[in-house]
């Protein structure tokens, strides 16, 4: 099974750091030697921690590590703490106030801020719109969504890299 939020995630990642995507609507197919593998999480920190422990059996010198969300990050974490690992660069995804926490204490290195809230807001106009009137609010100018943004928390950036630090990201999180 391949969830569409799965994939999306995914193939974000790998096209972001300019790896060749196979097909593009499919995880883990790819080719290129820098990856060694995709584990299923089911985006826990259990998962994530089996998922790494499997993923350095096959490759010890793991250096940069994706996870599909935050929870997952803190299991691979775990993984690699006790297998005396540091160093390594975990990023993910979602931006929540526990994932963002993570982030100052070094857990992660970056991750990924969505806005739900704001995602449930916009749905909400939606609704009432389409019931007043019948028709629907048309999508953020071309994307076939509507898109609430999103924002790299770390605080280590990168030269060239839009991101906001841990203290604002903490403002803005959720859960």
């Amino acid at each position: 099974s391949q969830p569409s939020v799965d994939v999306m995630r995914d193939q974000g990642f790998l096209q972001g750091m300019g790896i060749d995507l196979a097909d593009p609507n499919k995880w883990g197919d790819e080719t290129d030697p820098r990856i060694v593998g995709n584990e299923v999480t089911a985006g826990n920190e259990e998962g994530g921690l089996k998922a790494m422990e499997a993923l350095l059996a096959k490759d010890p010198d793991i250096n940069v590590v994706y996870t599909i969300n935050e929870p997952s990050a803190a299991g691979a974490f775990e993984a690699l703490k006790a297998a005396g690992k540091e160093g390594v660069l975990i990023v993910s995804v979602d931006g929540g106030c526990p994932g963002v926490k993570d982030v100052k204490e070094g857990v992660i290195g970056a991750t990924s801020q969505q806005y739900p809230l704001q995602m449930a807001a916009l749905g909400v106009e939606a609704i009432a719109q389409f019931a007043a009137d019948g028709t629907k609010p048309a999508p953020t100018e071309g994307k076939a969504f509507f898109d609430t943004g999103v924002a790299l928390i770390t605080d280590n950036p990168v030269d060239g890299v839009d991101s906001i630090d841990t203290t604002k990201g903490m403002e803005l999180c959720w859960g």
